[in-house]
């Protein structure tokens, strides 16, 4: 779970990509991620020991650090519909590998499982989106109003579909 995760994240870092700000699926990464240490502890898979509250420390740090330093790294711009658009590079990329090596490391090395990944992914992925999020809203102030206004028409118009192919499938299921 935590590879195909971490490969989606990747795959839409190097993508241009309209900015929104959806915390659903992060939330839910560090909850699935809060149960999976959970778990972890409840089969003895995770010890808790006295370092464990140095390690929770220092994996939550190291989340935010990278979060904030890969928001830097990101390539913000207004798009010709007036959309405030975001892109990583290469650097975001390498920051991602450090970031994750140096959790893994630490984790592997403190109790022995990757147990605690998807809650870090959670974390550094909210930690990011939300960074992301205020700095264009400093950098382009009207043209993240424009934005948010798209983004709601999208969710309006996504519903408006729905709704569509839930009574066609009415009628057609009414007229068989």
């Amino acid at each position: 779970m935590a590879l195909f995760v971490l490969y989606a994240v990747l795959k839409r870092q190097l993508s241009p990509h309209r900015i929104q700000l959806n915390l659903t699926f992060y939330l839910f990464l560090i909850l699935f991620g809060a149960a999976s240490v959970s778990d972890a502890i409840t089969h003895n898979y995770l010890i808790v020991t006295a370092d464990a509250g140095l390690f929770v420390l220092g994996s939550l740090i190291s989340a935010v650090l990278f979060g904030y330093l890969r928001t830097l790294s990101y390539r913000l711009w207004i798009d010709k519909t007036g959309t405030v658009m975001r892109q990583g590079n290469w650097e975001t990329i390498v920051l991602w590998i450090v970031g994750l090596f140096i959790h893994s490391l630490a984790s592997l090395s403190w109790h022995g499982s990757n147990a605690t990944i998807l809650l870090y992914l959670g974390i550094t992925l909210l930690v990011q989106r939300g960074l992301v999020w205020i700095r264009a809203k400093r950098q382009y102030p009207e043209a993240m109003a424009n934005t948010v206004t798209l983004n709601e028409n999208r969710h309006v118009e996504r519903e408006q579909r729905r709704q569509r192919r839930r009574e066609e499938r009415i009628t057609r299921h009414n007229n068989a």
